[in-house]
């Protein structure tokens, strides 16, 4: 018996798919379910087309890209023109130098991961540029498998299982065939963790389900997360995202692509059906679904709020996203096409002028590099944007003595003012070579000249890598230092440390003068923060380290307040307050 017949009797034996329905719903109309899926992504590719901020969109980019390809696979027509207009974004993994110098770091997997993903959604091949992301993101992998977010905007920013199952997607399309067996080990780590954890909302379960799969889970292990998503289903056909609330497209389309895509549930199963229903039903004349936003402060969150082009004003950003997800669940209920076109490639996407050494330099040997230099390499060749030689060999410790020896310039600066200190610093792990650069004379206080006033010791909370912290604040780091994320948003070490919840990094930069009270620009205090974005550790951290549990923001609001207002869950910050 082959493994797709033993999988399909498994998942009818799992999810009781042969028990009858006491009024077995009628499957929509193949062209209605074309149509509708249709008339959703032709809008969301109209307003992820017209995208005007400086990083890329989750909810007006990425996530549509994903349906616009699950669309392609079943045979939903697409605008290929505009789809390509919406693709543009992604031309920034045509620059590796913005890749190894992480440029525009914010958040491992929900920035660099979900944009990987996207990427292989819009038809990027996989690059030199590509392979650095997925590194750094496997490098941040934590110990129990997870990794940490810096976000906090519920559903789709908020849980550690999607960053946990994005991040391993992420690594298993474009982690290089030379750490096949360093993927297999990360996948394995994020699989325990996804089938140790317990989920609370149906966006965790879909990301546990769909993990699950990605990280290559038994089918016991699926069919068990299928069948806690499936009981989630409402009476109307919907799904929502917590038990106090409606049903919503965000849920219902996210809940049915997950069981069809990772959980073993035809298209034709009787949840499904009643699901797609409900979404058609839900559907607005002009091709829109509304999702109710759960962000309920006055405080600008990512970016501040301005009009995209998709309605609903104030709910538009997750109603895109909902949207997205709403409709790869039409897509799912149809067949695969036969005569599928695929994704069109996006040359414009890819590194241009990569040289051998390049890639020796990133992934190749010291043995490898080796040779290189003795054929004639100049160990301080750089980029045609300053990336050296020594910048794309760290954190890599054989490597960087190697080059050091052979008369590398260890202080030489790329023309974003970026320094292979900087770079090494980015990687958990990376003592040794932060250590040995400062040994050599590199400057922990990198001063003035740096894109985005980037620094080592950021990037080294940023990597949660307390030696190296420690190291570079022994040698003049400056603690308060705020870089521009994204060239965009201010924000300290310890502010990002706060971000993603790093309580012993926040002691040690609190030990060494970090401003635990410091205010942000929009005039919020760092607990006040930590209160609006649920991250609970970090406030616990931050009021034990003296800060300021009345502070008064220019909105009025004390973090207590921030903590009780801000989200329609509960807040385990209020709690602090209690």
């Amino acid at each position: 018996m082959n493994s797709r017949v033993m999988t399909t009797l498994a998942a009818a034996a799992v999810l009781g798919m042969g028990a009858p329905a006491d009024t077995p719903p009628k499957q929509p109309d193949a062209a209605e379910l074309r149509s509708a899926a249709a008339r959703g992504l032709n809008l969301l590719h109209k307003v992820g087309a017209e995208w005007k901020q400086q990083c890329i969109s989750c909810h007006n980019q990425i996530i549509p890209a994903m349906a616009a390809r699950v669309a392609r696979e079943h045979g939903v027509p697409v605008d290929e023109a505009i789809a390509r207009k919406a693709a543009r974004p992604y031309g920034y993994f045509s620059d590796l130098d913005m890749a190894v110098q992480a440029t525009f770091m914010i958040d491992p997997t929900l920035s660099d991961g979900y944009g990987l993903v996207g990427a292989w959604a819009s038809g990027v091949k996989p690059s030199l540029a590509t392979a650095v992301y997925a590194r750094r993101i496997a490098n941040l992998q934590r110990e129990d498998g997870s990794w940490t977010i810096f976000d906090g905007r519920p559903p789709s920013s908020s849980s550690l299982f999607t960053a946990t199952a994005i991040g391993a997607r992420a690594l298993d399309l474009y982690l290089p065939d030379r750490m096949a067996e360093a993927k297999r080990e990360h996948l394995a780590r994020a699989r325990r963790w996804l089938a140790a954890n317990k989920p609370g909302t149906v966006e965790e379960r879909a990301f546990q389900l769909l993990g699950l799969k990605w990280t290559g889970a038994s089918w016991q292990q699926r069919a068990a997360a299928a069948q806690a998503l499936l009981a989630l289903q409402r009476e109307d056909g919907g799904w929502a995202q917590i038990p106090s609330f409606k049903a919503d497209p965000y849920a219902t389309g996210q809940a049915i692509y997950a069981l069809r895509e990772a959980g073993g549930v035809p298209r034709g199963h009787e949840a499904v059906t009643r699901g797609v229903r409900w979404l058609m039903t839900n559907q607005r004349e002009d091709g829109s679904w509304l999702t109710p936003t759960r962000l309920h402060t006055p405080v600008p969150i990512s970016p501040p709020y301005f009009e995209s082009g998709y309605p609903h004003g104030k709910d538009q950003f997750i109603s895109a996203a909902g949207a997205s997800w709403a409709v790869m669940a039409l897509a799912m209920a149809l067949p695969e096409a036969n005569d599928s076109p695929g994704v069109p490639r996006l040359e414009f996407a890819e590194p241009a002028s990569v040289a051998p050494w390049m890639e020796t330099a990133l992934f190749g040997t010291a043995d490898e590099l080796r040779a290189m230099l003795d054929g004639g390499l100049d160990p301080n060749s750089r980029s045609a944007n300053g990336t050296t030689i020594l910048m794309m060999a760290a954190p890599d410790m054989a490597k960087m003595q190697l080059l050091a020896n052979r008369g590398a310039d260890l202080k030489a600066k790329a023309a974003s003012g970026q320094t292979a200190l900087m770079i090494a610093a980015q990687y958990r792990g990376s003592s040794d070579a932060v250590q040995f650069l400062l040994s050599k004379g590199a400057a922990a206080d990198p001063g003035a000249g740096v894109m985005f006033n980037a620094s080592p010791l950021f990037n080294a909370v940023y990597a949660d890598d307390l030696a190296s912290v420690k190291a570079l604040i022994a040698a003049g780091a400056p603690v308060n230092r705020k870089m521009m994320l994204v060239g965009s948003f201010p924000i300290s070490p310890m502010g990002l440390a706060v971000a993603f919840e790093h309580t012993a990094m926040m002691r040690v930069l609190a030990q060494a003068g970090a401003n635990v009270n410091e205010i942000s620009p929009d005039g919020l205090s760092l607990l006040g923060e930590a209160a609006v974005s649920n991250k609970v550790e970090a406030a616990r951290t931050l009021i034990e380290l003296g800060a300021d549990r009345s502070h008064r923001d220019k909105w009025g609001y004390t973090p207590a307040r921030h903590a009780r207002e801000t989200s329609d869950f509960p807040s385990g910050v209020a709690s602090l307050f209690e």
